[in-house]
C-alpha cells in the first residue's frame, strides 16, 4: 500500500503563506501510526456498494446517526470512519475508529473501493476535504459543514478569539481556506438551513449545495402530551452545549447559562440540563452547574445522552424544550452566525413531542417557531417573569402544533436530495 509522506502532502493549505507551516507541523503532530492491514481490508470489502460516511468525532452534530438509522432501515448499507473516538454503536454497517491517526485515515481512505466520500468536518477539520482528496486523487469528497467558521468569526473580530486563546491567527487562515475550499471545490457540500442571511456566507459558492433541517429519524418521534397536571411546576430542560464561567465571555457568554437556569428554578420553574459532548467529568468540567443543583434541587445537570436515548428521556419528562440564552451586546461571535443558526437540539425537542422557548436574538430559529406556532419568542427581559408567562399559555394548542409539525420534521424527509448529491444524479 502506498502511504503519502505528511512531509510531502501539497493541499491549498500547506502552500499559503500563511497557514502553510502551521498546517505542516499539524499533519506530522497528528500522523501517527497506519492502520492495520487487515482492518483495511475488512473496511474496504464492507464499503463495497456502501455510502461512505467519514467524521471528525461522534459528539454534538448528530445528523449522521440520524442519517445512518434512517439509512439502515431504507436498506441501504452504510460503513463510517471516525477519525476521534468511537463510532455510534449499532448505527452503521461497519465503521472504524482511527484513534486520531491520520495516517490510519490516509489507509482506510486510499483503500475505499468507491469514488465518493461523505465527510462531516467543519471549523479547525474543515480541511479534511483537502486532506481526503489530497491522498486519494480523483475521490469525489462531498462535505456536510455544521457551522461556518466565516461567519462565526468575523474578520473584524478575529482578534477576541486569538487573544482569548481560542484560535491562533494562522489556524483561523487555515479555517477560512478550508472552507473556501469545500464552497468551491468539493464535489458538494451539505449545511443548515438558515434564512437569506445564509446567502451572503456562501455567496462565493460554485460548486452543488444541498440545505438541510438535521432532523432525527422518524422511528425516533414521540407524541406530544396535551394533557399535563396544571397544579405541577412546568419542566423545562436544555439539552446540549453550555459552558464554565471560566470560558472567554467574549466567546462564550451566550453558554454561561448557570444564572439564568438559577433564576428560572428560583421562580419554582423545574429546569434539566443535559450536557453536550464534552471532556473530563460534570463535576471537573461544569462544576458550577453541578454546586447548583445541590443547592437547588429544582434544577439538575445530566451527562450527555445519544440522540435517540435523549429524545426517549425528554419524552413525558419535561414540557418545553430550551433555546434561551443571555446574549451580551459585545459578544464577539458574529452576528449573521446568530441570524443563521440553526441547532439540533430544536429538532430533538420536537421529536420528543415538547414545544420551544426560544431567543429572538437567534432569528432563523425564533422565525421557525413562530411561524409553526410550535412553541414561544422570550426575549431576555421576559425571563424574570417567565413562570407567569407560561401560566397564561395554551399549552394543549403549542402541543398540538408540535404534533402537526412533525411528520415534516424528521431527516427522512431531507435524505433525497442529500442522496443525489452524494449519489452524483440530477
Amino acid at each position: 500500500m502506498h502511504r503519502p509522506d505528511p512531509h510531502m502532502l501539497a493541499m491549498p493549505v500547506t502552500e499559503d503563506a500563511h497557514c502553510g507551516a502551521f498546517v505542516r507541523s499539524l499533519l506530522v503532530e497528528r500522523w501517527g501510526t497506519p492502520a492495520d492491514p487487515a482492518a483495511v481490508a475488512g473496511l474496504a470489502a464492507a464499503a463495497s456498494g456502501a455510502i461512505v460516511f467519514v467524521a471528525v468525532h461522534h459528539g454534538n452534530f448528530p445528523t449522521l446517526e440520524s442519517m445512518g438509522a434512517a439509512l439502515r432501515a431504507l436498506g441501504r448499507r452504510v460503513v463510517a470512519i471516525y477519525l476521534h473516538g468511537a463510532p455510534p454503536p449499532d448505527t452503521f454497517s461497519a465503521a472504524v475508529a482511527c484513534d486520531g491517526s491520520l495516517a490510519r485515515l490516509a489507509d482506510f481512505i486510499t483503500a475505499l473501493p468507491g469514488d465518493t466520500i461523505y465527510l462531516q468536518a467543519h471549523g479547525r477539520w474543515a480541511f479534511l476535504g483537502q486532506f481526503a482528496a489530497a491522498v486519494r486523487p480523483g475521490l469525489r469528497v462531498v462535505a456536510e459543514v455544521w457551522d461556518w467558521m466565516d461567519a462565526f468569526v468575523e474578520p473584524g473580530r478575529e482578534a477576541a478569539f486569538v487573544e482569548d486563546g481560542l484560535f491562533s491567527a494562522p489556524e483561523l487562515a487555515m479555517i477560512r481556506i478550508s472552507e473556501r475550499w469545500i464552497r468551491t471545490r468539493s464535489a458538494g457540500f451539505v449545511h443548515k438551513q438558515g434564512g437569506a442571511s445564509l446567502d451572503a456566507v456562501v455567496a462565493d459558492a460554485c460548486v452543488p449545495e444541498v440545505r438541510i433541517l438535521p432532523c432525527p429519524p422518524r422511528a425516533w418521534i414521540r407524541p406530544p402530551v396535551l394533557a399535563r397536571d396544571r397544579s405541577a411546576p412546568w419542566r423545562l430542560v436544555h439539552a446540549g452545549q453550555i459552558k464554565s464561567s471560566t470560558s472567554s465571555r467574549r466567546v462564550f457568554g451566550d453558554l454561561h447559562v448557570a444564572p439564568l437556569f438559577a433564576a428560572l428554578a428560583g421562580q419554582g420553574l423545574r429546569v434539566t440540563a443535559y450536557a453536550g459532548a464534552m471532556a473530563g467529568t460534570l463535576e471537573a468540567t461544569l462544576g458550577e452547574y453541578v454546586a447548583l443543583a445541590r443547592r437547588d434541587p429544582r434544577f439538575c445537570i445530566e451527562p450527555r445522552l445519544p440522540l435517540d436515548a435523549l429524545i426517549a428521556a425528554l419524552h413525558r419528562r419535561h414540557d418545553f424544550g430550551l433555546l434561551l440564552y443571555p446574549f451580551d451586546d459585545d459578544l464577539a461571535v458574529g452576528r449573521r452566525h446568530l441570524q443563521t443558526a440553526l441547532a439540533s437540539k430544536l429538532f430533538a425537542y420536537v421529536a420528543a413531542g415538547l414545544p420551544i422557548l426560544v431567543s429572538p436574538e437567534l432569528g432563523f430559529m425564533a422565525e421557525f417557531v413562530r411561524s409553526r406556532g410550535i412553541g414561544l419568542v422570550v426575549p431576555r427581559s421576559g425571563h424574570a417573569s417567565l413562570g407567569h408567562t407560561l401560566d397564561g399559555v395554551d399549552y394543549p394548542r403549542l402541543c398540538d402544533a408540535v404534533r402537526r409539525a412533525q411528520p415534516e420534521l424528521c431527516i427522512e424527509t431531507q435524505l433525497p436530495a442529500v442522496l443525489r448529491l452524494v449519489e452524483g444524479t440530477p
